[in-house]
């Protein structure tokens, strides 16, 4: 037998799935990890740090090795790229800032807190006009991109919204509880979810939850377009009535 490093991707996978012997594994992650940094690269304009960016596409990789059907006869890289894709993807939708700064701001950020740093060395809490002086930027700027760090974050849900004059309480449905019942339809989701057909489920988890395209999803699967959207139609037609099926 060659050794694991002379095989293709596609092979490897095979040995893997049917050994389950994790030094294969290892070499195909390996293998891959310069794929995870380009990609994770295109996406290191969002905001978010290229470590984490790394450390997410990794997980998706490792979803790719696990998932990947070598009898399809497809390309393993294409099928990796396209899950590390959506899985950073995915991360950035749920955990990255919500509010993206202008470039510029974003560039001025650290020429501000490296003056800010400097400046209150000795105890001095400086002022707006200090470091605007120091920077050579305007009042205003200086103000937006102190600004950034509470601006671009969502507030914490753990906030009881007790403050009745503070933001929380405003965004709180006291009358009914929405995030109670969010919670609940969540979970009633994801049982529903489990009892589709498995053709039906995989369509759904690569549509809504790794956040691909129709197109992505129908190179993946080597079907075309038309067909997947006929699936996805037959799919959440499978799980509304899955959904409703429950209620009575």
């Amino acid at each position: 037998m060659s050794a694991p490093s002379e095989l293709a991707s596609a092979q490897l996978v095979r040995l893997y799935r049917d050994n389950s012997d994790a030094k294969l594994k290892e070499v195909l992650v390996k293998r891959h990890l310069p794929l995870v940094r380009h990609i994770a690269g295109s996406f290191s304009n969002r905001g978010e740090s290229l470590d984490d960016l790394l450390q997410v596409g990794c997980i998706g990789l490792l979803r790719a090795i696990d998932r990947f059907d070598p009898d399809f006869g497809k390309s393993f890289d294409a099928y990796a790229s396209t899950l590390i894709s959506g899985e950073i993807k995915h991360y950035l939708r749920d955990f990255g800032a919500l509010v993206r700064p202008p470039r510029e701001l974003v560039e001025a950020r650290k020429q501000v807190n490296d003056t800010i740093e400097r400046i209150s060395s000795d105890g001095t809490v400086p002022t707006f006009d200090q470091i605007a002086l120091a920077t050579g930027l305007s009042v205003q700027k200086v103000a937006d991109i102190r600004a950034l760090d509470l601006s671009g974050y969502p507030l914490s849900l753990d906030d009881t919204g007790e403050d009745r004059e503070g933001p929380h309480y405003q965004l709180v449905d006291q009358k009914y509880k929405s995030f109670q019942l969010a919670t609940e339809d969540r979970i009633m989701l994801t049982q529903a979810t489990a009892c589709l057909r498995a053709v039906s489920r995989e369509v759904i988890e690569f549509a809504f939850y790794q956040d691909l395209t129709q197109t992505e999803i129908a190179k993946m699967l080597g079907i075309s377009q038309m067909q997947v959207s006929r699936r996805m139609k037959s799919a959440v037609r499978e799980l509304w009535k899955l959904l409703n099926s429950r209620l009575w």
